[in-house]
């Protein structure tokens, strides 16, 4: 089953333990989901109010 997931965060999580600090993806683009991989920079420029599609060759902008 398809899922689509609305993710507004634009940047990771910060999670830290006694050993070790984790980033925690938030915004859905990371391909090591959960634990962010930088994937959020592909989002900086969004407009607000605006939704977007992402896939393997950029994104797409979704009419509200």
């Amino acid at each position: 089953m398809a899922r689509l997931v609305k993710c507004t965060a634009k940047e990771p999580y910060k999670l830290e333990t006694s050993d070790k600090t984790y980033y925690i993806c938030q915004c859905g683009l990371s391909k090591d989901f959960p634990f962010c991989d930088g994937g959020h920079k592909r989002a900086r420029d969004e407009e607000d109010g605006k939704l977007y599609i992402y896939d393997e060759n950029g994104r797409v902008e979704i009419s509200t």
